[in-house]
């Protein structure tokens, strides 16, 4: 028999936003995405009609397009400080989206969607990336993630735009050959090397469309030294990202587990094979292993777990974590 209160998780992200929408016991009855609503890229308005979107789109396939829903968790990227905390709760409050919303940090949604609260780390790079962990005493941290200006370092922009830039380095003379230059024309779909400037600085690509280059340097890795260099270098700086929350967490001589999400680790053994080894180094007891769960279904389990106990106990800890720099 369904429950006769609803929730929604969702979690939105620089290149898309994925919405779930069931029962507040754990049953997921639809699904729902839309564009990306990280609005730092993308302005307030626009970011709220994604979610409103997402959500909608997740109710339809529910069969749900006219209920009310009782609770949302909304995990956002983008949000980090108090300021972009207050106007992320604001514009997604003003969506009216349930009788209560809540907006938190993507890296929290990651984190729960793992380790539903147990002590662990996980480590997401796609677009963007950082690295989060939680301890046994409810410690939380989060490594990195402060946006592609300040550091991404280890993210897919960032793989996509030293791409571009050893790929000029090149024209210029000033480094090895490398088949950057025609994988970036090709993946940029510019047939002049210069036309690239021109989508960089005029038209604004973007971080999404910088980032959609990684397929293809990881393919031409096995034949390009160049290729590899960049992979080894996201590989050891992701790395350092879950050594530096480990030793945060007190959790280098623990045993923990270590959980990797998003697109970049699936670039091959270029980036992986570092990341391990740095990793084992420095958290010899540490067990590494993929998460194959979405991170939206963080936020939905989240979500179901406040409707269900109200905004009390280790629940309501999760969505008042803060998000500035401490």
């Amino acid at each position: 028999m369904r429950s006769n209160r609803y929730v929604a998780g969702v979690d939105g992200g620089a290149s898309k936003t994925v919405a779930l929408v069931g029962t507040e016991s754990g049953d997921i009855l639809g699904r729902g995405e839309s564009g990306s609503s990280n609005y730092h890229n993308i302005g307030s308005v626009a970011a709220s009609e994604a979610i409103e979107n997402a959500v909608n789109a997740a109710k339809e396939h529910a069969g749900l397009r006219r209920v009310k829903l009782e609770t949302t968790v909304v995990a956002l990227a983008g949000i980090d400080s108090s300021k972009d905390s207050k106007a992320a709760t604001r514009f997604v409050r003003g969506a009216r989206l349930a009788k209560k919303s809540f907006v938190i940090h993507d890296s929290v949604a990651a984190l729960y969607t793992a380790t539903r609260g147990r002590p662990g780390i996980v480590v997401n790079s796609g677009t963007g990336c950082f690295a989060a962990g939680t301890s046994a005493t409810r410690k939380y941290v989060r490594v990195g993630g402060w946006g592609n200006l300040i550091d991404d370092r280890g993210s897919g922009f960032d793989i996509g735009m030293k791409a571009i830039l050893m790929a000029f380095r090149m024209m210029d003379g000033r480094t090895q050959r490398t088949r950057l230059v025609s994988l970036v024309k090709r993946g940029l779909r510019v047939k002049m090397f210069d036309e690239i400037l021109d989508l960089i600085y005029v038209k604004k690509i973007g971080v999404y469309g910088i980032a959609r280059l990684v397929p293809m340097i990881s393919r031409a890795a096995s034949r390009d030294k160049v290729c590899r260099d960049i992979l080894k270098e996201a590989g050891l700086t992701l790395a350092e990202l879950v050594c530096t929350a480990a030793r945060e967490l007190r959790l280098t001589g623990e045993q923990f587990t270590l959980y990797t999400t998003g697109g970049v680790f699936g670039s091959g053994p270029y980036l992986l094979k570092p990341f391990i080894s740095k990793i084992k180094k420095h958290c010899p007891r540490s067990r590494i292993v993929g998460l194959e769960i979405e991170p939206v279904k963080g936020s939905f389990w989240l979500a179901g777990e406040l409707s269900r106990h109200g905004f009390r106990g280790e629940h309501r800890d999760w969505v008042t974590l803060p998000t500035e720099i401490r």
